[in-house]
């Protein structure tokens, strides 16, 4: 079970105005990926600006960009789930040009018990990936790391999932699914990121994907 020092990172089974620039330099620079961002938990533009910050971080290692636009709450796209997409495995990506992230209270704690929230990799609509605040929130505090980087390293976990195309979980890294001591100790460093593995795999799925998620920044 889930500990003090333990809880999931995300679940991944089952089933508008222009943030300012926070773009980190991705290691194998070439690849842009916007990002609409809903906030329906209502936490502070700083704590935002902050946590996109960490998320493009993890991104940047494995060499996208991350561009983020803010969505207003009562965005439609921000409220709808495609749950065909649960069991339609490695379908072709939707065409919508951007990824959808929402972040949200008040989810049921008998609902994905443990986790900061999950990912819809095959979702032709609506929201591909969700994170819990109030899960967050306390996680951060207990384990003495910023709550805007613990945030951060949620949202860029699951955007991993929709990227990587899968719910798989990896022993280590971003996409590790239970954390521990350790674990928090290099978030609350900045050093979370993609895998060698992960990082290969999710530049050559953007490289081939059809849903022009990515754009070629200018040379």
């Amino acid at each position: 079970m889930i500990g003090s020092l333990k809880m999931r990172l995300a679940l991944g089974i089952l089933a508008a105005a222009s943030l300012p620039a926070q773009h980190s330099r991705p290691e194998h620079p070439g690849r842009r990926l916007v990002i609409h961002l809903c906030d329906s938990a209502g936490t502070s533009p700083r704590m935002i600006e902050e946590a996109t910050r960490e998320a493009a971080r993890v991104l940047a290692t494995a060499g996208v960009e991350a561009v983020w636009q803010r969505i207003p709450a009562d965005s439609p796209e921000a409220h709808m789930e495609d749950q065909s997409a649960i069991v339609f495995p490695g379908v072709a990506p939707d065409d919508r040009g951007y990824l959808v992230v929402r972040i949200v209270r008040g989810f049921p704690a008998r609902v994905l018990p443990g986790a900061l929230g999950y990912a819809l990799p095959n979702a032709q609509s609506g929201v591909q990936a969700t994170i819990f605040y109030d899960r967050v929130e306390p996680l951060g505090q207990a384990n003495e790391i910023s709550v805007s980087a613990l945030l951060g390293d949620a949202l860029a976990h699951e955007i991993g999932h929709v990227l990587l195309g899968s719910t798989d979980h990896a022993p280590d890294g971003i996409m590790k699914a239970r954390w521990g001591k350790a674990d928090f100790q290099q978030a609350a460093m900045g050093l979370l990121a993609f895998n060698s593995w992960e990082r290969a795999a999710i530049r050559e799925r953007l490289s081939f994907q059809s849903a022009r998620w990515v754009k070629e920044s200018a040379k």
